[in-house]
């Protein structure tokens, strides 16, 4: 392994600092939402304060609003994002996907959750790179269900335990 010894790091302007640009976020939600059935649907994520929950809830920058991150031009970039959402019904389904996507584009989908014996919950997950490389791009978690007998789905929340989550941050 090599090693680099340095004395003393300067930016080339004056004032000697350097600003790592390295957005990230981690929020969760703080009320259940409900998803009617043959409906598209944003995912809402209402704790969004950074450092809120105990430290749980990460919004460097701030860029994650309304329930959707935005980069800046300063911040533009390819991004790792993940999710997780707990969700419950009163009837199977029929047809669930989870997508993140970009400018209202769609740019990874999940289907076929993984199904909790005897009841009608279940985990999506979703992860995966997007390159954000315009100012004022930005990525959102959306499901689509459609659940048989008409029955609603749940996006759950439980105080203190996140079962639904959105998170990212910039790799490169």
């Amino acid at each position: 392994m090599s090693k680099i010894y340095v004395d003393q790091i300067e930016a080339k302007t004056s004032g000697g600092s350097i600003a790592i640009n390295n957005p990230c976020f981690h929020v969760t939600k703080n009320t259940d939402q409900t998803i009617n059935d043959a409906t598209v649907a944003v995912v809402t994520f209402e704790s969004t304060t950074d450092g809120a929950e105990s430290g749980a809830i990460i919004n460097k920058g701030n860029l994650f609003a309304n329930n959707k991150f935005t980069v800046t031009s300063a911040t533009t970039g390819i991004y790792y994002f993940y999710t997780s959402l707990f969700t419950s019904s009163s009837g199977a389904t029929s047809d669930l996907y989870v997508y993140l996507r970009k400018n209202g584009t769609q740019q990874l989908q999940t289907a076929l959750p993984s199904y909790i014996s005897g009841s009608y919950q279940y985990n999506l997950q979703i992860y995966g790179l997007i390159n954000l490389d315009n100012s004022g791009d930005y990525v959102e978690v959306v499901v689509d269900c459609d659940m048989a007998s008409s029955a609603s789905l749940l996006v759950n929340y439980n105080a203190n335990y996140f079962r639904t989550e959105f998170g990212g941050y910039k790799v490169r």
